[in-house]
């Protein structure tokens, strides 16, 4: 499964209140679920945050310069080294989340999810997430 898709899933449901899931056996699975994709997002989380903060310390010097020319509206010029390396930490960051990571879930079924998980507003996207994920199966 792709990092992106791990981030996306742990995003619905990290917003989910686990008090309003009623049936136990859906809620271990999802608590479970969630602990364990959580630890990639975690990991992943940790690797950009050297990233960026590796690039702002190599580019300190042009940092304040280039970000003042863009808050001002202005074309960034004279500065190509600074915008490859930035492109190149972009890329190296986006590249991290489309990491395929072998994952291990407990699947619980459409209909169970439903009706223990009636008290949480979710969309059909969150839903359609989750399924695709394979929390929940159709």
């Amino acid at each position: 499964m792709k990092l992106s898709t791990v981030n996306a899933i742990c995003g619905v449901l990290s917003a989910m209140k686990i008090n309003k899931v009623t049936d136990k056996r859906v809620k271990t699975a999802l608590v479970n679920d969630y602990l364990h994709l959580r630890g990639f997002v975690k990991r992943a989380e940790a690797d950009r945050a050297e990233l960026i903060q590796k690039f702002q310390s190599d580019w300190k010097e042009e940092l304040a310069s280039v970000q003042a020319l863009r808050n001002a509206g202005k074309p960034v010029t004279g500065h190509d080294a600074y915008l490859e390396a930035e492109r190149d930490a972009n890329k190296a960051i986006s590249d991290l989340f489309s990491e395929d990571v072998e994952v291990s879930l407990k699947s619980v079924p459409m209909d169970d999810f439903l009706t223990s998980c009636g008290g949480e507003e979710l969309t059909f996207e969150q839903i359609a997430i989750l399924q695709e994920g394979g929390i929940v199966e159709a």
